[in-house]
């Protein structure tokens, strides 16, 4: 089972005040990039993890759209379980990058400014 008790009130209110407030082409990339991810590292209960935790850094970093979520792949590499998948990790992004070029993605984080 996914361990959500990384993931405090605040950063759940977070990541679905951001899905309610994405377009529907954002959402499309969001899941699509998890897809990606996750056909690479592995859809089991680690891999469900390491987006769990992905999602955490992105809240924590103030990211406004879930649709960055290409951007924090490599953050999947500092966690317990991501230590060790490090070589899948690193295709993971790379091919998450290159779909996020193929679209026209933005290379940096939407950042809320404080």
């Amino acid at each position: 089972m996914v361990k959500l008790d990384i993931l405090n009130e605040g950063n759940i209110d977070r990541i679905l005040d951001i899905w309610k407030n994405m377009k529907e082409e954002d959402k499309a990339h969001f899941i699509n990039q998890v897809a990606l991810a996750m056909s690479i590292w592995g859809t089991d209960e680690q891999g469900k993890q390491m987006v769990v935790e992905i999602l955490k850094v992105m809240t924590d970093d103030k990211s406004q759209t879930l649709a960055d979520f290409g951007l924090y792949v490599k953050n999947a590499a500092t966690t317990k379980i991501g230590k060790t998948k490090k070589n899948k990790i690193e295709k993971a992004a790379l091919v998450v990058e290159g779909y996020r070029i193929k679209n026209s993605m933005s290379s940096e984080p939407h950042r809320e400014l404080v």
